[in-house]
């Protein structure tokens, strides 16, 4: 095969490279799951169960990826920090973190409409504001950098929209008339997984204007 060639396949290969990674993994996974009994299936996708926690471990080891870029000051260190505090807030979701602090999910209105604590709902309140705040200004002032990425169809940011899919579709699923079922289960939590694997695989990839970052290209 030519030179020429065999670097067109190899670079086709790196582009896609999140996708094959989190189709094989929910595959290997989904695979696992309908050939093994149910009850064992079900146990594996509890909170507490391996792909949860295999959802949360992909999540913790993306934010310790940019906790460390942000502590080290490798530029733009600013964003870097804002990042691992989405990651930490993402990755709290995942393991319902939320549930040591307060008695009800912090994203539900009913926590602040509710006959709960008031320290729950100050705590509740100061995440929510924290959040908005960070999310709002992050995709700020990278939406114009990230919209030039999509035109030009660079990986990252196509990868960020079939990030933001798998999430959807776990979500709609979560909400269905099959909420519960044994099928829409293995695939809501599956989707999930993935979307912690393709999220992990894209910050690998995402150039944060940084100059030593070759997947800038991509």
């Amino acid at each position: 095969m030519p030179d020429g060639k065999l670097q067109e396949k190899e670079n086709h290969f790196s582009w896609w490279m999140p996708t094959y990674v989190t189709l094989f993994v929910m595959g290997i996974s989904i695979l696992v799951m309908f050939n093994i009994d149910e009850l064992t299936a079900r146990s594996m996708m509890n909170d507490d169960g391996l792909v949860q926690i295999l959802t949360a471990l992909t999540l913790i080891a993306g934010w310790i990826f940019c906790l460390q870029r942000a502590l080290r000051k490798i530029p733009p260190a600013f964003k870097w920090a804002q990042l691992s505090y989405l990651l930490l807030i993402y990755a709290m979701r995942e393991m319902d973190f939320h549930r040591l602090f307060t008695e009800e999910h912090v994203g539900k209105w009913k926590l602040f409409t509710g006959p709960f604590p008031l320290q729950d709902k100050i705590i509740g309140a100061i995440v929510l504001l924290l959040t908005a705040v960070v999310m709002i200004h992050f995709i700020g002032s990278n939406f114009r950098h990230f919209w030039k990425a999509l035109k030009a169809m660079k990986s990252w940011a196509v990868h960020v929209i079939i990030w933001t899919v798998l999430v959807f579709s776990s979500q709609m699923l979560d909400k269905s008339r099959w909420h519960g079922d044994f099928a829409e289960v293995a695939l809501e939590e599956n989707l999930e997984f993935g979307a912690a694997i393709m999220i992990f695989m894209v910050l690998l990839k995402y150039p944060l204007n940084l100059p030593d970052r070759p997947a800038e290209s991509q």
